[in-house]
């Protein structure tokens, strides 16, 4: 009996991870080998499908140019989200090429 309740609480307790989309945009070759990558990754929390941050894109997308004094080109974008008992977690990371002018 004891086996059984300790692998049920292991069950609950247990966590998954998934990626739900990869956006890549256009790729200039012409910018290949120039500038530096740069990459923000934000997160929000939801609780029992409560979400209370729900501008945590447009932090990311803000976070991402300010990193870069020119313009920003080759911008990848990764939503991935993060189960865990009675809540989740999305994370979205954005990387780009940094062109300084």
């Amino acid at each position: 009996m004891r086996i059984f309740l300790a692998c049920i609480l292991l069950m609950l307790t247990g966590c998954t991870h998934s990626i739900h989309q990869v956006y890549v945009s256009s790729q200039d070759p012409k910018s290949a080998g120039k500038g530096e990558w740069v990459t923000v990754d934000t997160q929000a929390l939801v609780v029992l499908g409560f979400q209370s941050e729900t501008l945590y894109v447009e932090q990311a997308y803000r976070e991402l140019e300010s990193k870069c004094p020119g313009r920003i080109a080759q911008v990848t974008t990764e939503h991935l989200t993060s189960f865990k008992f009675l809540s989740y977690e999305q994370k979205l990371v954005l990387k780009g090429l940094c062109l300084k002018s």
